[in-house]
């Protein structure tokens, strides 16, 4: 079966409600796709200052598979921005193939604060986003809705960068439990996994960069299964928190 059929499902950018955090505004961030060969796609991750100072930034460009090919791969790196400037950051290739979902994901960040982001995702389910392009032409445009604030919102991300098979194990039953309860948060869940004291590790569950969840890891099957289900009903209701906090500012 030709690769030319790959679907790209495109993210639906929403209008913020006011107060909310906006992208995109004094540093955009791009992802630009290649396809070479039907099924080999190039990536260039890149960034354009907006504003008439220099930026000092970091970006972390990820790829992530599910499917039988499962991992994800990272780069990231600091770097200068120039006013006006428009900067290759990182550039890859990956394989692709029908039956793995792939998202790329680009992150620009200041001072530790995302800033700038954009995202592409390969062979995504039908419907688990708004809209749906096929890719059965000879280019690669991607539709992306731009919000009203020249920002867009990223939905249902969950993203891992765990060191161990617990620690992946961890992220695979929380993120399984995420697309059950069908959170779709327009906030960036992030699984991390770091060095603690001696040879343990800790888990940390952040929703953009706020700590929700942290915990020691423990490879019982049943006690990762517990801090899942733990985890999950906290970050939803810290992410209902937020919802609420937004709704009483806005109508205020």
């Amino acid at each position: 079966m030709k690769y030319s059929f790959i679907v790209f499902i495109c993210l639906v950018c929403l209008p913020m409600v006011t107060f909310s955090q906006i992208y995109n505004t004094e540093v955009s961030a791009a992802i630009d796709l290649d396809i070479q060969d039907n099924s080999i796609i190039n990536i260039t991750g890149s960034a354009h200052n907006k504003t008439e100072i220099n930026k000092s930034l970091r970006y972390v460009l990820s790829v992530i598979k599910s499917g039988n090919n499962k991992n994800t791969n990272k780069q990231e790196g600091r770097f200068i921005l120039e006013p006006g400037v428009k900067k290759n950051l990182s550039n890859t290739s990956i394989n692709v193939n029908e039956r793995d979902r792939t998202i790329i994901l680009l992150l620009v960040y200041e001072n530790d604060k995302i800033i700038s982001k954009d995202r592409k995702v390969l062979n995504g389910i039908e419907g688990e986003d708004d809209e749906v392009k096929n890719l059965n032409r000879p280019t690669t445009n991607i539709d992306v809705k731009e919000s009203k604030e020249d920002g867009f919102i990223l939905r249902g991300m969950v993203i891992e960068d765990t060191k161990t098979k617990a620690g992946n194990d961890f992220y695979d039953m929380f993120y399984s439990l995420y697309l059950s309860n069908n959170i779709n948060a327009d906030k960036i869940v992030k699984i991390e996994e770091r060095l603690a004291i001696g040879s343990n590790t800790q888990i940390v569950v952040l929703v953009e960069d706020e700590i929700v969840v942290q915990f020691f890891v423990n490879p019982r099957t049943q006690y990762l299964k517990s801090m899942a289900d733990n985890s999950i009903y906290r970050v939803n209701a810290y992410l209902q928190r937020l919802k609420n906090n937004a709704n009483q500012i806005t109508r205020y």
